[in-house]
């Protein structure tokens, strides 16, 4: 199955979007970032990786995906130019207000795909503030972590490596230039670096990503093969849905389904029930 972008919403008419919101009750928000990703990978890397899960969910799921913008938090790799960065503020923001109109529509479930780590922390709060305020039930997907998860030989967690190579190959082919990649950083160097900002008990906040990448990027983008990341890219997107229609029964049977704003109102918009 290929990427499905009718799925994106601003590419939907109105009467199209309504009704798949409506039915479903379920959106997919798709979270990514405009960062540095040496010479042979885009800045729109996240973004794209992130798109091309969320349409494969929102086809499963006959709803739309629904991007909140391609910038996300990334201000330690501002040290290349071209590298955009939102303050964990507006993105928080965008996320509430983005999920506010979806209640509107009778959205009342949410699936955040998200392909970055730098908007981890940031989507946590965002997803916690649109719930309490609008009765919505939100989980976030860290796709990245997934696609590592079950290919960790071959999805190296690196940054513009095999696996990010492997999503934008999954996503757009042509957007894949082996040919002018810059000088890699040293890999095994990268991975010790880079582990101590992803241990997950006690751990530095990253600031600057010329300590993991001096070049700004490591990896070995040479492994990723495009019929692979087809497949991979699949499976992702099955996992995705699997674990989230799991968890949307598991809260609803144990009567934590949407939630009711903690305000003492009734929920925004026609469509978020309290259950």
């Amino acid at each position: 199955m290929p990427r499905h972008p009718d799925r994106q919403l601003e590419r939907m008419s109105q009467p199209v979007a309504a009704r798949l919101l409506s039915a479903s009750r379920t959106a997919v928000l798709v979270a990514g970032s405009v960062e540095q990703h040496g010479g042979h990978l885009p800045l729109g890397t996240d973004a794209f990786a992130a798109m091309s899960i969320a349409e494969r969910v929102a086809e499963r799921l006959d709803t739309a995906a629904v991007s909140l913008g391609p910038v996300g938090v990334a201000h330690y790799h501002l040290g290349w130019a071209g590298t955009l960065s939102l303050r964990p503020d507006t993105m928080r923001a965008v996320l509430v207000d983005v999920a506010e109109s979806l209640t509107r529509a009778g959205v009342e479930r949410v699936i955040v795909v998200n392909w970055h780590e730098g908007n981890s922390s940031t989507l946590r709060g965002a997803a916690d503030e649109a719930q309490r305020r609008f009765g919505l039930r939100i989980v976030v997907a860290e796709t990245h972590v997934i696609t590592h998860g079950k290919h960790p030989e071959e999805m190296e967690f690196t940054h513009a490596g095999s696996m990010e190579t492997a999503a934008v190959l999954a996503y757009e082919p042509g957007l894949v230039h082996l040919e002018h990649a810059t000088e890699a950083s040293d890999r095994a160097a990268g991975e010790v670096a880079h582990g101590l900002y992803r241990r997950p008990d006690v751990y530095p906040v990253m600031a600057d990503f010329h300590v993991v990448a001096p070049t700004g990027w490591y990896g070995r983008p040479e492994l990723a093969d495009a019929g692979r990341a087809e497949q991979i890219a699949e499976e992702v997107a099955d996992y995705v849905v699997a674990r989230a229609t799991e968890i949307f029964a598991a809260l609803e049977a144990s009567g934590h389904g949407p939630t009711v704003p903690m305000n003492g109102g009734e929920p925004v918009g026609h469509g978020a029930r309290a259950q």
